[in-house]
């Protein structure tokens, strides 16, 4: 099995027109989190680049992964995460009161994890998730969501189509980004949505990421990091149009964009671009200063922590996030820096992270052993978390934010 290839061609347009605009070097897979019996082993590891079309200006990985090894054993559980939760709970309900008509419509899920949207849906509409994680897909059918193990593809929505009839709302959740082949997935959409139909999908959006900082959201799993400009061009050469596009509130700010098989594009959309194109997202330039962004902000946070640490503090990690592991292996932090890294996921709970070997541990641990400052490395729910610990930092705990600037709360 080939585990990873290098792009040669943009994926959106096709075209070779390409240029690098940054290299965080080889890195493990960000959730290939190591068990104890394998800490002597090595681990595999990939070239972590970002390319630039010069055609459609889409931003993507120059290598991909293999989606057998990325995603057929899975970590990540939605419902880990409770502003996550939250969230897909009121995106169910806008799907139920304004794309559904009747109990008979079906909703399909493109990547659907452990079940939390559709779970929100199943006793309002048919539902049905599709998921190449077996581990995951098997939480899902425990609570009560039929779920497809597999990729979503033509064939699967062929499938799907004949089986049970055509697609009122298709709805893909930060999964968009983690498919490389993703003019077939378009392709898959159209295949399986009713002519009236809504493809509803949700991604970072590039703008977020150059302006906030937030470099860590680059890694093996997101092989595109999504410009409303650059999924326009995507969807007008497939005969698909983009209705209507909100920046909702999750993973710092995220691309929710509706999609038909016909119809017209609201104002927003026309605005939006209009947005993009203001912030010069669609210039190659503009990446390569957000580059060399990330390396100031670099400085100043290994500054910050090896002061710390001569200075004697207890240093731990908060949430082994995937976002967490780039940054931890590009800034090179490991087990020296922080002792454990805490986080609610009972499967990350007793291994250690991949690349920099940090122990991720039950967040029971600050019952009885407390550092003098936490690492947030899951920055994106900064002020939830911060209202949530409440009581660990009235016992003096600070936390060291490091995007989109480095700062102590």
């Amino acid at each position: 099995m080939e585990t990873h290839y290098q792009k040669l061609n943009c994926g959106i347009c096709g075209s070779p027109n390409i240029d690098q605009v940054l290299d965080l070097g080889s890195m493990p897979l960000a959730n290939a989190f190591v068990h104890e019996e394998d800490l002597l082993s090595p681990e595999l590891s990939f070239p972590l680049a970002v390319n630039f079309c010069n055609n459609c200006s889409a931003l993507q990985l120059s290598h991909v992964v293999n989606g057998e090894i990325l995603f057929k054993n899975y970590h990540y559980e939605t419902s880990a995460s409770r502003p996550l939760v939250e969230h897909l709970q009121a995106l169910a309900d806008e799907i139920v009161k304004k794309h559904t008509e009747s109990p008979d419509d079906l909703v399909v899920e493109i990547g659907s994890n452990d079940g939390t949207l559709l779970s929100r849906i199943k006793d309002r509409s048919r539902v049905l998730g599709v998921d190449p994680a077996e581990n995951i897909a098997k939480i899902a059918s425990k609570n009560g969501v039929p779920t497809i193990v597999d990729f979503f593809t033509r064939k699967v929505a062929k499938r799907i189509k004949l089986e049970m009839g055509e697609a009122r709302v298709i709805v893909a959740n930060n999964v968009m980004a983690h498919m490389d082949d993703i003019r077939s997935v378009f392709s898959a959409v159209k295949e399986l949505l009713s002519p009236k139909g809504k493809f509803i999908f949700e991604v970072h959006w590039v703008g977020n990421l150059i302006t906030k900082g937030g470099f860590d959201q680059i890694y093996h799993e997101h092989v595109y990091y999504h410009s409303l400009n650059a999924l326009k061009f995507l969807t007008d050469s497939l005969g698909l149009v983009i209705t209507d596009v909100a920046l909702v509130p999750i993973h710092g700010e995220s691309l929710r964009v509706y999609v038909g098989r016909e119809g017209a594009s609201s104002q927003a959309v026309s605005n939006f671009l209009n947005r993009e194109i203001e912030m010069g997202l669609i210039k190659k330039e503009t990446y390569l200063t957000f580059s060399k962004k990330i390396e100031s902000n670099k400085n100043k946070l290994l500054q910050l922590l090896d002061g710390l640490k001569k200075d004697g503090k207890k240093i731990f990690g908060y949430g082994a996030s995937a976002k967490g592991n780039t940054l931890l292996n590009y800034f090179k932090i490991g087990p020296k820096v922080l002792d454990y890294i805490t986080d609610t996921t009972k499967a990350k709970q007793g291994t250690y992270t991949p690349g920099a070997r940090i122990p991720v541990v039950s967040p029971e641990i600050l019952k009885n052993e407390l550092p003098d400052y936490m690492f947030l490395l899951s920055w994106n729910y900064a002020d939830v978390i911060l209202e949530k610990e409440k009581d660990l930092r009235e016992k003096g705990v600070k936390f060291i934010i490091a995007v989109p600037e480095v700062r102590i709360v």
